[in-house]
């Protein structure tokens, strides 16, 4: 009985070991992705040696690797059209922000806001459920619509299109 007792507290050892040993190396495996992830937020923010990150001023002319520059955004009022479906049952209620190639909107825009807002009904009233209801068919519509606009301003002034709103009734 004691030589049985004997091995049962043997066994138990045995066992809380492998167990103490499990325990250390996740414990290590945590140590690793702790240092792993602040090496890597050191080099990201250019605290290590050789991690310096260009300028886009210093950047060389035409080099693609420049940083994207924002244009001047500018929202329009809310449109509410029916779309071309046939009956007539489906509207489409939209909202827009025009962004332009360069930083401040061009000369004459706020003047021109209501041939703008013509451009796009017209574009939108012209347009069907089944054109439109597809990721594909909505870029086509903001390929149209910076089409339309920049042949109205006769240059390119408008650089995108975003829909901030769309719904289709």
């Amino acid at each position: 009985m004691a030589s049985v007792a004997a091995e049962g507290v043997e066994a138990g050892e045995a066992t809380r070991g492998e167990g103490g040993g499990s325990r250390k190396l996740l414990l290590a495996g945590l140590a690793i992705v702790l240092i792993a992830g602040g090496a890597g937020a050191a080099w990201f923010g250019g605290l290590l040696p050789g991690a310096e990150v260009e300028a886009p001023e210093a950047a060389a002319e035409g080099d693609v690797s420049v940083a994207y520059q924002p244009g001047a955004l500018r929202a329009l009022d809310p449109f509410v059209a029916n779309l071309s479906d046939e009956g007539g049952g489906r509207y489409l209620k939209t909202t827009i922000e025009v962004e332009f190639t360069a930083a401040t909107p061009p000369e004459g825009f706020d003047l021109r806001v209501p041939q703008v807002r013509d451009l796009v009904l017209t574009l939108l009233t012209s347009k069907s459920f089944d054109e439109i209801r597809t990721p594909a068919g909505k870029q086509d519509l903001r390929e149209e619509l910076i089409h339309r606009i920049n042949h109205a301003f006769q240059k390119e002034v408008v650089k995108a299109v975003y829909f901030t709103d769309f719904i289709v009734q």
